[in-house]
């Protein structure tokens, strides 16, 4: 076997390489030469490796005609393939940029079988879908689920509301105010079972729902709320006389509250025309349950007691929502991290 000659700086490069290397056999091809170069003759080297003494006389001759190129596979042999590297770019422009109506395809979502038929009428392609999917699982492409993102947000008018917000904690009397819904029908959650055997979670057919309409007292962590049948604005009427009959010795009660239209209906701005110098809402910014707390005390209640939930009763699972809320009084919050982005932003 021809003997290999590394200088201490290729040498160094190579072993670094190789720890770095992620392919199996890439790893062996650079191991191979690193004790070729150090004179370890081919059997040594083959019984330390686990390979055969052709592989390594193989590697060896290969590194001294091609360099460091030998460390990468060589092209297999085999028919030539159906998809060039225009198809595969094709596909890629398609699957990634363009949607099949504008091909006139009545399809939303490209799948296996769409793609083929508009390269069998783009290129005249005769593909099969499995094909197809191998092609896209070669351009990194997986077949999951998209994730929804809201409208885009204007940041002037959420810099705005962000900062009446801060404004409006600086009162006595200052809540952050959210609904949330409680069903029979229990939300499912990740919970321990044994391996190969799932765990069977009852539900009672027929599911019942409740609302539950709530304000935190932002300065004593203290938090108000009333039940209804369904989310509108009677519910939140509901919420505001039970607030206003609890702080009756404050002059003037600040609520921070989402752009839900029960919130706006008719009916809450004539009340609100009615008790003007007794109440006064403030907006939050749209599509951003992060800036309000209220989010963090509905996700407890759920993780605690409405995710894989065993009450076969509405009034039960309510009852269960009421006696969580009453213990863990009061709660300890704090704004969250749009508050924060906003107090350190540059002058």
């Amino acid at each position: 076997m021809q003997s290999i000659t590394l200088t201490q700086q290729e040498r160094n490069d190579l072993i670094r390489r190789m720890k770095r290397e992620c392919k199996p056999s890439r790893r062996l091809r650079m191991h191979i030469v690193l004790l070729a170069s150090e004179d370890y003759p081919p059997t040594h080297i083959s019984r330390v490796l686990f390979c055969s003494r052709t592989t390594v006389y193989a590697i060896v001759g290969r590194f001294l005609r091609e360099g460091r190129a030998a460390f990468w596979d060589r092209k297999r042999r085999g028919p030539m393939p159906l998809l060039d590297e225009l198809a595969h770019k094709r596909i890629d422009e398609l699957v990634e940029g363009e949607s099949p109506t504008e091909h006139g395809w009545l399809r939303s979502r490209w799948s296996c079988s769409l793609l083929m038929l508009q390269l069998l009428r783009e290129r005249a392609l005769l593909l099969s879908r499995e094909t197809v999917r191998r092609a896209l699982h070669r351009l990194d492409f997986r077949w999951r689920r998209p994730r929804p993102i809201p409208p885009s947000k204007d940041p002037e008018q959420k810099r705005k509301r962000l900062e009446e917000i801060l404004r409006m904690v600086q009162q006595k009397a200052s809540f952050f105010q959210d609904e949330t819904k409680l069903e029979t029908n229990p939300r499912v959650g990740f919970c321990w079972m044994r391996k190969g055997k799932q765990r069977q979670l009852r539900t009672p057919g027929t599911n019942r729902k409740a609302w539950i309409s709530g304000a935190l007292n932002f300065r004593t962590g203290r938090f108000h709320w009333v039940v209804g049948g369904h989310k509108n604005d009677e519910l939140f009427l509901k919420l505001l006389e039970e607030l206003r009959r609890i702080y009756r010795c404050h002059k003037q009660l600040h609520l921070a509250v989402d752009n839900d239209p029960s919130h706006t209906s008719g009916r809450v701005k004539d009340y609100l025309k009615a008790n003007e110098k007794r109440l006064r809402l403030h907006p939050l910014p749209a599509w951003s349950p992060q800036s309000n707390p209220v989010e963090l005390i509905w996700w407890g209640l759920h993780e605690a007691g409405s995710r894989d939930h065993s009450c076969e009763d509405l009034g039960e699972l309510v009852e269960f929502a009421k006696r969580y809320l009453q213990e863990r009084q009061p709660f300890l919050l704090w704004l969250g991290e749009d508050y924060k982005q906003l107090e350190r932003s540059p002058p």
